[in-house]
């Protein structure tokens, strides 16, 4: 025997669908705008993509899309490792022991520094993500900012290959 359904409102429905169809536009395209500040942001780390669609992956996290699109995971795996591999080579004569060069690194890398680093570039501007809750859109923020820094840097290694992220590094996030 079958039921009827009267739990959805139709108001309610007609609103959950708009502001899913809201979603989606914004999701699978960006604007000239929002491509002109992406690259605003790659100018101001001083480096040129080629890709623009590599640009846009380095800042789209995960919760944005959901899936649906290709996000800036592997990118952010690849300028993590980048970074570490950097920075120990650069501590690598310098300290004596196993212990300190893995603290000098961790520190060196650390996502407060990279966060910090991100939002003075205004990456926290053009970043691509949906926040936990939407009361509180800050919880989570400085983490996915990290994230992002080093999926920027995954694509500029990706791209333009060591000698232009080991440039990215040195001029905005290890100084030494």
């Amino acid at each position: 025997m079958l039921q009827r359904v009267s739990t959805i409102r139709p108001v309610r429905l007609a609103n959950t669908i708009a502001r899913c169809a809201t979603y989606e536009v914004r999701a699978y395209s960006t604007s000239g705008d929002d491509s002109a500040k992406v690259s605003a942001v790659y100018k101001r780390l001083g480096v040129d993509i080629s890709d623009a669609s590599l640009m846009t992956q380095s800042i789209t996290h995960k919760s944005f899309s959901h899936g649906s699109l290709p996000t800036n995971e592997k990118l952010g795996y690849l300028g993590r490792t980048f970074l570490q591999m950097h920075v120990t080579e650069q501590k690598w004569d310098k300290v004596k022991s196993n212990r300190t060069l893995r603290s000098s690194v961790a520190h060196a890398t650390a996502s407060d520094k990279l966060a910090k680093v991100a939002r003075s570039m205004g990456v926290d501007e053009v970043m691509r993500w949906k926040a936990a809750s939407s009361t509180d859109s800050k919880v989570g923020e400085d983490s996915v900012l990290a994230h992002t820094m080093e999926a920027i840097v995954g694509a500029v290694y990706h791209d333009k290959g060591s000698k232009a992220a080991r440039e990215l590094v040195a001029k905005h996030i290890y100084t030494y």
